[in-house]
C-alpha cells in the first residue's frame, strides 16, 4: 500500500465529538433483518472505520446515513439534535454524502454534468455549463486527474469513472463524507494522492466513514474503528488499540488469517495457453499490449500483477475472445486460435470472470440460480429446461463456492458482494473449462470471503484446472500465484517464481522504476 501519514490517536474521545450516531437502529426486509439495533458514532474530524464481512450490514446503515433507505426502527442524532433523511437530497441538505462502491456513474454524460447531477449551478434557472466545468476541473485536479470535464463518463476507465464519483463529493460542501471502498478500482498512484486528500479534509472539519476491506490501508488511515457482524456492532476501538487480529477477530469471531503460501504445482507436462508477441490496439490505434508472450500449463496458477493502465484487463479479455489481437498469435493445446467473439473461446474450454461484475457479469433483478446457469442453461434441456437438473447441479456448485444464500431463488442483487462474486465463479465453473481467467478475482471482497475464494482456486489448480488471474494487489499475488508475469504500458517487464515475487520487485517492475529483466 502506499504509504500515508499516520492518524494521531491516543486522545480520548468525548460525546461531544461525535457530530453524528445512530441509535437503535434496526431495518427489516421480508424475511431478514439485516441491523439489529445499531448504535453508531462518527467522531468529529476523524477517518471512522466501519468494517465488516461482506452480509453484515455495512452498506445498508450506510444508505441509511445519507438517506438511500429509511430505518424500521430507530433514529439518527445529527449535532445532539433528531434528523429524518427521507431521501438522499435531505441528507445532502444537511451536509452528508456518499461515494457507493457499485458505481452511478451516467455514463452517456458529460463528466461535468456528473458532478453537478442533481444539484446543478444555475441562475435564473439555466444551468452555467461554464462555471460547473471549472469547478469540475478542479475537483479532479485535486484527485489528480487532468480528464476534460466535457468528456462522456462512460468512455473512462474503471479507475476515473471512480474518481469522478469522488470528485463529485469534493465539489460540494459536505461535512460528512462516507466512502465505499473508494480505492478498489484506484492504482496506487490515485490511493496516494487520495489517500492525502482524506487528510486535508479532516483539517478543514469533515468526517469521514471509511469502508475497505484492505486491512492495512484501514490500519494506516483510521482515527476510530467499529465493527459490524451479522447486523450488529462487534467492536469499537481507537486506532492505538487496533491491530489486524483485533479486527479480523471481531469481524469472523474467530481468528481468520489468509494462508500466506501457494501450494507447489505439480508439473504437468506441456502449455496449455501460450501467446507469442501478442498485440492489441483500441480503435483510435493506442497500442494496450505491446508483443505480450506467456505460457501457462493445467495445474498451475499465473499470476499478472500490474497497475491501472498496465494492460492486465486488455490481455484477458483478448484471451477470452472479447478483444481481436492486432498481431501475434493465440495458441491454444498446441493449436493456433482467432477468437472472433466470446463463443468461439467458450467452445474451446476457456471462461472469464470479469473485474467489474456489476456491469459486465451479472443480472441483478434475476435469481442467484438464473445467473449461475444463464451461459449453459441448454445442457439442462434442448426444448424444455429440465428445473430438477439445473437446480442439482446449481445447488451443488453453491455448496462447494459457500455461497451464502438462503433461498437461490432469490435476486442476485440481494447477496452480498462476495457472494456476488461466487456466482460469477460458478457460472464459469459451470461450463466445465480448462483454462479459467479472473480478472481482479476478489475487487471489493471481505477477508473471509476472500480467503474462500483463494482455497477455492487452489483446489481447482490442484486437480488439474489451468488458472490466469490479474490483481493488482501485491498481497494476493504472493498469495495465490505459482509463477508471476508483470505488467506495464502493456508490455512484460517481468517474469519469474513466486518466491522471488518481494514488494519491492513486483512494485518497481509495475511502475517502471527499476527496468528488471525477466527470470525463469
Amino acid at each position: 500500500m502506499p504509504s500515508v501519514e499516520q492518524p494521531t490517536t491516543g486522545t480520548a474521545l468525548m460525546r461531544g465529538d461525535i457530530v453524528l450516531e445512530s441509535r437503535e437502529i434496526v431495518r427489516e426486509y421480508p424475511g431478514t433483518r439485516a441491523l439489529k439495533g445499531v448504535n453508531f458514532r462518527v467522531y468529529r474530524n476523524k477517518v471512522n472505520v466501519l468494517i465488516g464481512e461482506n452480509g453484515a450490514g455495512k452498506s445498508t446503515l450506510m444508505r441509511i446515513l445519507a438517506g438511500a433507505e429509511t430505518a424500521t426502527s430507530g433514529e439518527l442524532i445529527l449535532e445532539g439534535k433528531p434528523v429524518v433523511f427521507k431521501d438522499t437530497r435531505a441528507a445532502s441538505r444537511h451536509g452528508v454524502a456518499m461515494v457507493h462502491q457499485e458505481l452511478s456513474i451516467l455514463p452517456n454524460l458529460p463528466i461535468s454534468d456528473n458532478i453537478f447531477a442533481g444539484c446543478e449551478l444555475s441562475r435564473m434557472g439555466v444551468v452555467s455549463d461554464r462555471e460547473q466545468a471549472v469547478r469540475s476541473k478542479d475537483a479532479l485536479h485535486k484527485l489528480g486527474c487532468e480528464a476534460d470535464p466535457g468528456v462522456l463518463a462512460g468512455t473512462l476507465p474503471l479507475g476515473q469513472q471512480q474518481l469522478v464519483e469522488i470528485a463529485r463529493s469534493l465539489a460540494h460542501s459536505f461535512r460528512i463524507l462516507i466512502l465505499d471502498e473508494p480505492t478498489s478500482a484506484l492504482s496506487s498512484a490515485e490511493c496516494e494522492r487520495l489517500f492525502a486528500i482524506i487528510h486535508e479534509l479532516k483539517r478543514q472539519g469533515v468526517s469521514i466513514i471509511y469502508i475497505s476491506h484492505r486491512l492495512q490501508e484501514l490500519l494506516d488511515l483510521g482515527d476510530y474503528f467499529t465493527v459490524l457482524r451479522d447486523g450488529q456492532i462487534a467492536g469499537e476501538g481507537q486506532r492505538c488499540n487496533v491491530d489486524r487480529e483485533w479486527i479480523i477477530d471481531r469481524m469472523t469471531g474467530r481468528s481468520t488469517q489468509l494462508d500466506g503460501s501457494s501450494p507447489e504445482a505439480e508439473d504437468a507436462g506441456n502449455d496449455l495457453l501460450r501467446t507469442d508477441a501478442l498485440t492489441v490496439k483500441t480503435f483510435g490505434g493506442r497500442l494496450v499490449l505491446d508483443h505480450v508472450s506467456l505460457s501457462a500449463r493445467p495445474g498451475h496458477i499465473l499470476g499478472i500483477y500490474g497497475l491501472l493502465g498496465s494492460g492486465r484487463t486488455e490481455l484477458l479479455e483478448t484471451l477470452a475472445g472479447a478483444r481481436s489481437a492486432d498481431g501475434g498469435e493465440i495458441l491454444f493445446r498446441g493449436q493456433k486460435c482467432k477468437f472472433m467473439r466470446v463463443a468461439d473461446a467458450m467452445q474451446l474450454g476457456i471462461a472469464l470472470v470479469p473485474e467489474d461484475r456489476k456491469r459486465d457479469a451479472l443480472i441483478p433483478d434475476r435469481s442467484i440460480r438464473e445467473n449461475i446457469s444463464l451461459a449453459v442453461v441448454r445442457r439442462f434441456g434442448r426444448y424444455f429446461i429440465s428445473r430438477r437438473k439445473e437446480s442439482v447441479r446449481v445447488q451443488q456448485l453453491a455448496g462447494e463456492l459457500c455461497i451464502k444464500a438462503t433461498d437461490l431463488e432469490r435476486p442476485v442483487s440481494s447477496l452480498s458482494g462476495g457472494n456476488q462474486q461466487k456466482v460469477v465463479l460458478a457460472r464459469s465453473l459451470l461450463c466445465e473449462p480448462s483454462l479459467l481467467l479472473l480478472d481482479e478475482p476478489t475487487r471489493g471482497v471481505d477477508v473471509s470471503a476472500k480467503a474462500e475464494i483463494y482455497q477455492s482456486l487452489r483446489l481447482l489448480a490442484s486437480r488439474g484446472l489451468c488458472i490466469v488471474f490479474t490483481s493488482s494487489e501485491i498481497e494476493e499475488i504472493q498469495q495465490l500465484a505459482h509463477r508471476v508475469m508483470v505488467l506495464s504500458r502493456g508490455a512484460v517487464v517481468d517474469s519469474f517464481h513466486v518466491n522471488a515475487a518481494s514488494d519491492t520487485r513486483l512494485f518497481s517492475a509495475a511502475s517502471g522504476m527499476i527496468p528488471l529483466g525477466s527470470e525463469n
